[in-house]
């Protein structure tokens, strides 16, 4: 029995995600000022491999879980997408997990600072973890129901914040791998938190056919692996960067130091900015995403799509407004960090981007267009990473913004074109 309309599971969605954003952006905020950037660059590098590692349980499977049950004709077979859905999961998390585990100290010198070794073995249960409960919420929202997931995740970032907030009361003395060590321990206990949660609320489901399994794990597989791919190329990005920002850096004339806090301050304090948008427009994808997939003709397709790209654009918009307005306020008040108002308004047209780009990846995922996604996604990162190289040291950091500026703007540009050409189609009938 599904909650409610789009509508209604939007703003459950979008309102428990402000919520937990503005847990997240208070801790992140009080983080880097108990921490110092320094220590944040820290963490910034171990979670780079993170978000590498968790890409295939949290990319893939719920993308095409959402998809199946939101297609699924009864209860029943949308349990059955679950089952199958959740046993890939849990194979594909364990053994990322396991092999994150093992590679953790020789990741940790890739990276060129010993220091990230304590959270990356902190963080490598996360993979499992994570692949299981986006298991759950992609059946919840392929079902229509948005209450389930989004209560795991607010429960996740509750005990995150009570984790951290804890350990820096009680030893405040830690130094910047310990600091770091206790962020990513935040994270594996929210993580924990979230799954309990997310499988109490399935409890109660119809117990479904074994006959449909095969052909159920094959349709997942197929629908999978380009959504995996294509997070990986996020995910793959965000951690060269991480790699290569400091080392241009220092190519430019900055010690190892400085530059770990500058790669702290943008996507530690800045970045966090421009997702602003995502509030909503994360919601607009989560729900949108299996609706577009209920969409019986070209005409409700279009339809959806442009109430979603206008509310989106809209959102991105008055975000990138507000920031350049308000940006002395929040680098000298919230961050005491003046010299970050430069960064922020440069970096504001990256909220515009990455709300219509949240948006249409949900729109297209939801069409089944995860080929296509994947191939817009490729000459952008590859645009963003060449030119971090380029421009980073004679720009410094405000180098990097541009050029994730350009390579974030192709990526949308080429989702726009292959979108457009689906829903030109005059075929009405799916």
């Amino acid at each position: 029995m599904k909650e409610g309309g789009l509508k209604r599971q939007a703003m459950i969605t979008a309102g428990s995600g402000a919520l937990v954003r503005l847990m997240g952006f208070g801790l992140r905020l009080w983080v880097s000022r108990l921490m110092g950037a320094e220590a944040l660059g820290v963490a910034e590098l171990a979670a780079s491999a993170h978000a590498l590692a968790v890409t295939p349980g949290a990319a893939g499977i719920p993308g095409a879980v959402s998809r199946l049950a939101a297609k699924a004709k009864s209860e029943k077979d949308a349990a059955g997408v679950l089952r199958c859905g959740r046993k890939m999961a849990l194979r594909l998390g364990l053994a990322v997990s396991l092999l994150f585990l093992l590679l953790s100290p020789w990741i940790a010198r890739l990276l060129g600072d010993g220091r990230t070794l304590p959270a990356l073995l902190l963080f490598s249960p996360c993979p499992l973890l994570i692949a299981l409960s986006c298991a759950y919420d992609g059946y919840f929202f392929g079902r229509g129901r948005a209450l389930p997931p989004n209560l795991s995740e607010l429960g996740e970032q509750i005990v995150r914040l009570l984790t951290v907030a804890a350990f820096a009361i009680l030893i405040p003395r830690l130094n910047a791998a310990g600091r770091a060590g206790v962020i990513a321990l935040g994270a594996l206990l929210g993580e924990s938190a979230g799954l309990w949660i997310v499988k109490r609320m399935a409890k109660g489901l119809p117990v479904p056919d074994k006959a449909a399994d095969g052909g159920l794990r094959r349709q997942i597989r197929r629908l999978s692996l380009p959504l995996i791919l294509n997070r990986l190329c996020h995910a793959g990005l965000r951690s060269l960067c991480a790699l290569v920002i400091p080392l241009r850096l220092m190519a430019g004339g900055a010690s190892h130091a400085e530059a770990l806090s500058r790669l702290g301050m943008l996507n530690g304090m800045v970045m966090p900015l421009m997702f602003l948008p995502g509030l909503l427009t994360g919601a607009l994808s989560a729900v949108g995403g299996p609706a577009a997939a209920r969409c019986q003709s070209r005409r409700a397709e279009r339809r959806l799509a442009g109430k979603m790209l206008s509310v989106s654009l809209l959102a991105g918009c008055g975000c990138a407004l507000a920031l350049h307005l308000l940006s002395p306020l929040l680098a000298a008040r919230l961050y005491r960090l003046p010299e970050l108002t430069a960064l922020i308004r440069k970096a504001c047209p990256l909220s515009v981007l990455l709300a219509a780009q949240m948006t249409v990846s949900g729109l297209m995922t939801g069409l089944g267009l995860q080929k296509k996604a994947l191939f817009s996604a490729l000459p952008g990162s590859a645009a963003t990473l060449l030119f971090t190289w380029l421009w980073t040291p004679g720009q410094g950091i405000a180098g990097a913004v541009e050029a994730s500026l350009l390579g974030h703007g192709l990526t949308l540009m080429c989702c726009l074109i292959y979108l457009g050409s689906r829903l030109a189609k005059k075929q009405e009938n799916r």
